[in-house]
């Protein structure tokens, strides 16, 4: 695959070095918050302070290799904010008919990222177990599309260190784009066992059993109507341990749409736990357009009026109008969500 046309694709910054992840789950979820490269050059200052006196010489070779690992994520971030920079410009450029071809440009890409690509090459070949460098370095192939190439090196990293959760939690990313969803399922199980305090394997588990509510059901050989149920769980798991993250919280209440039959309740306090937690008010009139919706639904016409009272974003307003019309042609309340 073009690898300009990967990188035209990817308008958020460069994906986490550690965790990898992206929206892929039929449009419901959205999972580019995790820990990016301050995580990696955190764990520089653990090191350091945690060296006694008695280990001066190991401290100083240990510190001296990730320093020169930091230098390598360094370059890496540069390049790649080159890059993003170079397409922006370029698709200003193209809209004044002045730009450089795609081909061009992406020729341009290939050999600017050759050297980072060199660069962890040159690392991994001096220090072929530093477990981090192989995972940054798979986050980078992922990046490029060679999915081969990144599952190679997590799985070296899974190889040095089988009681780590990322290389586990990447590897179930990379098999879900293959359409391995069994696989899948399995390394972001795996992931979540081994960080059972860590509210992200426990949300990309739940977000790929719902996004593939078949093969969640073989896996675990239940009946299909168990899947969601199974989902809430662990959603409920990542909220305990992470309550005040906003997305989280829609996602969750974006799973009890799908409960069968339909429990308004819940899904109106679901609802109205995310509106809690809206960062501004923008945010919070997309929260009431669910609710309204979910009130006019059961019949609850004067909250939904109400509700949607409060939108005003021109955003919303075709859905706002959507939910007004369905009011006021269904004086009855349904018994299920649509």
């Amino acid at each position: 695959m073009d690898i300009f046309i990967i990188w035209g694709k990817r308008s958020e910054k460069y994906y986490g070095r550690l965790h990898w992840t992206y929206p892929f789950l039929k449009g419901y979820f959205r999972f580019v918050d995790l820990f990016r490269n301050t995580l990696l050059l955190s764990q520089l200052f653990l090191v350091v302070v945690g060296f006694s006196a008695d280990n001066k010489k190991n401290a100083s070779h240990s510190l001296d290799v990730e320093k020169e690992f930091r230098s390598v994520l360094i370059l890496d971030d540069k390049i790649h904010a080159e890059v993003d920079q170079w397409i922006r410009d370029n698709a200003k450029l193209t809209e004044k008919k002045s730009g450089v071809p795609v081909e061009s440009l992406g020729e341009q890409v290939r050999i600017r990222l050759n050297k980072v690509e060199e660069s962890y090459v040159a690392f991994l070949a001096k220090y072929p177990k530093h477990v981090e460098a192989r995972l940054a370095f798979g986050s980078f192939y992922s990046g490029l599309g060679k999915l081969d190439d990144a599952m190679g090196q997590w799985s070296d990293a899974r190889d040095l260190d089988k009681k780590n959760p990322v290389p586990w939690n990447n590897i179930g990313k990379a098999y879900g784009q293959k359409g391995k969803i069994l696989e899948a399922i399995r390394h972001f199980t795996k992931a979540s066992e081994l960080a059972p305090n860590q509210p992200l394997y426990y949300r990309n588990l739940a977000a790929m059993l719902f996004a593939y509510p078949d093969q969640a059901a073989r896996y675990y050989l239940i009946d299909r109507s168990k899947v969601v149920p199974k989902v809430l769980l662990l959603f409920e798991k990542a909220r305990v341990l992470d309550p005040k993250n906003f997305t989280l919280a829609t996602d969750t209440a974006m799973v009890h749409l799908a409960t069968r039959p339909f429990d308004a309740k819940e899904a109106i306090n679901a609802w109205n736990n995310a509106l809690l937690l809206a960062p501004d008010s923008r945010t919070k009139e997309g929260v009431r357009i669910h609710l309204a919706r979910i009130h006019a639904h059961i019949g609850e016409v004067k909250i939904a009026r109400k509700l949607l009272g409060d939108v005003r974003e021109p955003k919303f307003s075709e859905l706002k109008e959507e939910i007004l019309k369905k009011i006021n042609s269904s004086p009855k309340p349904a018994s299920a969500m649509p």
